[in-house]
């Protein structure tokens, strides 16, 4: 993607605070899980499967983006990612009905990984959507100059007067 586009830089700069963040939480809780696997295993194993998942896809998002070729590419990107999650939500299986009980869990922690994205590709979505700073900066500016060439309007009051 070329640089100097304000809105997929901003979007980018969160998408890397949230990779950042699950990579951070993958750490701390492998940390935790090599300590005392069983303890573990019974009260954080949930989370450290969401934050792999959650890291994985926005790292595909992030490789997405890297080799767009203009807004548009990553406007589409990031449309395409919502609907495939919707898609899945609302079209997909709520129940895994696998004979293994963590594969049924790990495919509820999916879906619940995905209403979360939805969320995050829409907060991109609405990054991508804004005016960049410099235009607002300039279209108030304008604004402000017309204000000032017209004179200003005199105002009569009506009433009686005492």
């Amino acid at each position: 993607m070329e640089q100097g586009n304000w809105n997929v830089d901003e979007m980018l700069h969160w998408l890397d605070m949230k990779i950042n963040r699950e990579d951070r939480n993958i750490r701390e809780q492998s940390k935790k899980m090599n300590e005392n696997f069983l303890h573990f295993f019974e009260w954080n194993a949930e989370s450290l499967y969401k934050s792999h998942f959650m890291s994985g896809c926005y790292k595909i998002l992030r490789q997405a983006v890297d080799g767009a070729k203009g807004m548009d590419t990553v406007w589409n990107i990031v449309e395409d990612n919502i609907a495939y999650c919707e898609n899945k939500l609302l079209n997909g299986q709520v129940d895994c009905n696998s004979s293994s009980r963590t594969t049924n869990v790990a495919h509820l922690l999916k879906l619940e990984c995905m209403q979360q994205l939805v969320r995050d590709y829409r907060e991109f979505a609405n990054i991508l959507a804004q005016t960049p700073p410099e235009e607002n900066l300039q279209q108030t500016a304008n604004k402000t100059e017309k204000k000032r060439e017209e004179p200003p309007e005199r105002k009569i009051k009506t009433g009686i007067r005492r």
